[in-house]
């Protein structure tokens, strides 16, 4: 549906540097990347309010340069909802269908729906800055929808959102892509998006396409450790492969110890270990029996509460962070200077090459 192909576009210091990539017709697709990586650039361009320098964007496989803005059917949302202030609900909501001349009594209708859609008719005659952050994100969403696009663009739609809100609007979002078969392409910061809400997603960092793939894919085998410290991964360890045999690396990770992962890798690389800390089982019990090939004795040296869980850091030799119920720090009796059992699975653990 959307194709990048080599795009560039500079704004002052800043370069989006030959990014491609495919948003195909049906995707949840997720941009994700830490602030200033050119998440929301990406997201003009597909609009039309930004033109590349070079490279070209493809819809349905045409080169869009000379289609402007107000021809492309997309709608786009911005994270400050950019909603008119001295227009009604309703009218912000109408806007997009008057510019394009259409009919008062099919806008009057069109309008009457997603007011009712959204749960927001009881606010049609209000002022923007009346409003709820919820009710100016459900408005802005449905301005965007009423010219009924075939792609919508949505700029950081949760981060404003109290926890509550935020919910019942990923539910809302859901609807949207499943029910009514909508293309959405979502930016954010936030790793919790994609694995909510989306099919496909791409990771860009310092104006550079760094992965893009499913988003199971992207979070259980990152490309580099920026992708993988920035999806959630607690644990990066730097080693050695000390020995590879049929597809079972041993690597040395220094303090003497030795890691066993499921990989393919050649004796003497240098690599990056990456372990969730919920992959990781917490013991006192030093004669337990595990499945697992790695396990380690260490003390733990932190401890953080996180409501009904927990992280601790435990010194083997290295250090590594693992995620425990709050009920097992509880009846372990789990604290600084306490002595540990540590294991997780070979095949737990992903392994990046350096």
């Amino acid at each position: 549906m959307i194709e990048f192909d080599q795009v560039s576009i500079g704004l002052g210091d800043f370069l989006l540097d030959k990014v491609s990539l495919s948003i195909g017709k049906g995707d949840y697709y997720c941009i994700m990347g830490p602030s200033g990586a050119g998440k929301t650039i990406i997201l003009e361009a597909i609009a039309g309010l930004l033109v590349p320098d070079s490279g070209r964007i493809l819809h349905n496989g045409e080169d869009v340069r000379g289609i402007p803005p107000e021809k492309r059917r997309i709608g786009l949302v911005y994270q400050d909802y950019s909603l008119f202030p001295h227009m009604t609900v309703e009218k912000n909501i109408a806007f997009g269908m008057r510019m394009r001349h259409l009919p008062e009594p099919e806008i009057t209708e069109r309008v009457r729906q997603l007011m009712h859609q959204f749960g927001i008719s009881h606010i049609a005659a209000r002022a923007p800055f009346t409003l709820s952050g919820g009710e100016q994100q459900r408005v802005a969403i449905a301005r965007a929808l009423a010219i009924e696009p075939e792609l919508l663009l949505l700029d950081e739609p949760l981060s404003a959102l109290d926890p509550v809100t935020r919910e019942q609007f990923i539910g809302e979002l859901r609807s949207l892509h499943r029910d009514e078969g909508l293309t959405i392409v979502h930016v954010t910061h936030d790793r919790r998006d994609p694995i909510s809400l989306g099919t496909r997603m791409a990771m860009i960092i310092d104006g550079r396409l760094i992965q893009e793939d499913r988003v199971g894919t992207i979070f259980s085998s990152p490309h580099g450790e920026q992708v993988a410290r920035f999806i959630g991964y607690e644990n990066i360890l730097k080693g050695t492969v000390t020995s590879s045999t049929e597809g079972l690396c041993t690597v040395d990770i220094g303090g003497s110890r030795e890691v066993a992962v499921v990989a393919d890798a050649g004796k003497g690389d240098r690599i990056a270990l990456c372990i969730r800390a919920d992959t990781i089982t917490v013991s006192r019990n030093d004669g337990q029996k595990t499945s697992a090939r790695n396990t380690f004795f260490g003390t733990i040296t932190r401890k953080d509460s996180l409501g009904s869980l927990a992280t601790i850091t435990v010194d083997i030799g290295v250090e590594i962070t693992a995620l425990v119920t709050g009920k097992s720090v509880e009846e372990m009796e789990l604290d600084i200077g306490t002595p540990v059992c540590i294991s997780f699975k070979a095949t737990g653990v992903h392994m990046i090459h350096e």
